[in-house]
């Protein structure tokens, strides 16, 4: 009995060996990994979170105008003179920043508000005025980075 596992665990090393070196041998065939293209995927990853939500806004702002040039047109339609008062849009305002800042969604510091129909959140105080931390997505929800920030504490918000 003990001849026969002696030779079955041969048996399997064998094998293992065999496969190994097949592995070996395929991976020395392949081309190398570029790593400056994983960084590349990961700043095209970061940029695509950055932009989803003027993505979405930009969309949603499209339709409200679309919807708004529909309902002028079915009320031109009924009295021509409105016409001349020219096509009712919906106009966004971009206000850069000087720095960035920090708020948290704490109730302390946030509320949610009514503008237009849609539910918005108000931030009520700016916790880090000017927060310059490392690797954090802008609009992310805790982020763990933020442990770093000295102002944010997240058990007393």
């Amino acid at each position: 009995m003990k001849l026969q596992m002696k030779f079955s665990y041969r048996k399997s090393w064998e094998h293992t060996v065999k496969e190994y070196s097949n592995l070996i041998r395929h991976i020395v065939t392949r081309p190398l990994h570029a790593v400056s293209n994983t960084l590349s995927l990961n700043e095209a990853e970061q940029l695509i979170r950055k932009l989803t939500r003027p993505i979405a806004e930009t969309a949603k702002l499209i339709q409200e105008n679309l919807q708004l040039a529909k309902q002028h047109k079915e009320n031109v339609l009924k009295n021509p003179k409105l016409a001349s008062q020219g096509l009712p849009q919906h106009d966004v305002e971009i206000r850069h920043l000087d720095n960035p800042r920090t708020v948290c969604t704490n109730d302390k510091c946030c509320q949610t508000i009514i503008v237009n129909n849609e539910t918005k959140i108000e931030y009520k105080s700016k916790c880090h005025e000017i927060c310059y931390l490392k690797g954090v997505v802008q609009e992310t929800i805790n982020d763990p980075r933020m442990l770093d920030c000295e102002v944010i504490n997240y058990e007393t918000g």
